[in-house]
């Protein structure tokens, strides 16, 4: 099933491809005309959007909405780009809060302004990048409500999708928030990083696409309970399995350094169970590598032998096992045929466990 759900994600990514590209050309074309700076500036969030990633949110809202009903699939999926855009303008504002240099194999857009402002002498390059990195997120993410609003479903259900990306997103910002304030905490539980994985995780990957598609499927509210126990659960796999390979994953596959989880000090599953198991040296080795931000080779490699030797590792996927297994269970519940949007969702929570990037 695995297969399955890559197969179909390679084919989803190259039929929205065209759409996202023919939408932000026109945004181009279309700021380009106020000032040269506007025309650049979209430029580099169209090439950031453009630049890479699975587009799994769009095929998840595109593939939930088959599951309930097969008549505006063209339609469905045009509107699924709407996750593209917000997705870049989460990400951008992430990378400035994380202080990201790389992003899909290409610097971060603040690092991008940050240059822009190096080359122009602007004297303050930082601030300058941060700045424009904020208002190039801010712009995916009204550009986000204009593809909702300028769709060809009825106004009740375009107000129903609008008022569920404001909501959810709401939640998202929240998640991010107490993700910041557990960076600044010394002791920490594994339900406030479950919590976390919840709020920012589940409901902008998996709920919020899911939901999207479901909505516009007129499904019912049974159906719609069932489809959140399913994406809280992939969420939380999917988060399990992300801190998973912020550590163990490989840099070019990922397309991002794979050192910044440590020397960020990142609170994941792994670090917490590595704490509870580790003895008296182990736990030197973890205090001086998380947070080091000139963390070296050979401390890396001793800070990932620590994960493996206290069990953390296994831990870590254990649970990421456990939480799609509930996954698939509430997914078997909901009374649709196993048509094509049924086993994409059911592949896809199986591909959480293996995948590489």
């Amino acid at each position: 099933m695995e297969n399955f759900a890559k197969t179909k994600l390679e084919t989803y990514r190259n039929d929205i491809q065209p759409i996202l590209e023919k939408f932000l050309s026109k945004k181009v074309q279309e700021y380009g005309k106020l000032y040269p700076f506007a025309k650049l500036f979209v430029e580099h969030l169209s090439e950031f959007t453009l630049r890479g990633g699975k587009r799994l949110r769009p095929a998840l809202m595109y593939y939930s909405y088959m599951m309930f009903d097969d008549e505006e699939l063209d339609e469905v999926k045009k509107l699924s780009i709407y996750l593209e855009l917000l997705q870049s303008f989460l990400l951008i504002h992430d990378d400035i809060m994380d202080r990201s240099i790389l992003r899909r194999e290409s610097k971060t857009i603040h690092k991008v302004f940050e240059d822009y402002s190096s080359q122009e002498n602007f004297k303050d390059d930082v601030h300058f990048g941060n700045t424009m990195g904020i208002l190039n997120g801010d712009l995916a993410c009204f550009l986000a409500y204009e593809i909702i609003n300028s769709s060809k479903f009825n106004a009740k259900k375009k107000s129903k999708l609008s008022l569920l990306v404001s909501e959810e997103i709401t939640k998202v910002i929240f998640g991010q928030i107490q993700d910041v304030l557990l960076t600044y905490k010394k002791d920490y539980s594994k339900e406030e990083i479950l919590n976390i994985h919840h709020y920012k995780t589940a409901v902008y990957t998996f709920k919020l696409p899911i939901f999207s598609g479901a909505i516009l499927a007129d499904t019912n509210k049974n159906n719609l309970k069932l489809l959140e126990n399913y994406s809280v659960n992939c969420g939380i796999a999917f988060q399990i399995r992300d801190d998973i390979l912020g550590v163990f994953g490989d840099e070019e596959t990922l397309g991002k350094g794979i050192i910044s989880d440590i020397i960020e000090g990142k609170k994941t599953l792994l670090v917490l169970h590595a704490y509870a198991k580790a003895n008296c040296s182990q736990k030197e080795i973890l205090n001086r590598s998380l947070g080091n931000k000139n963390l070296s080779y050979e401390q890396m490699t001793e800070f990932k032998e620590v994960l493996r030797q206290t069990g953390a590792l296994d831990y870590s996927i254990k649970q990421c096992e456990k939480h799609v297994k509930k996954a698939k269970e509430s997914l078997k519940i909901l009374p649709v045929k196993k048509n094509e949007g049924f086993n994409f969702l059911d592949s896809i929570a199986d591909y959480l466990l293996d995948r590489k990037y």
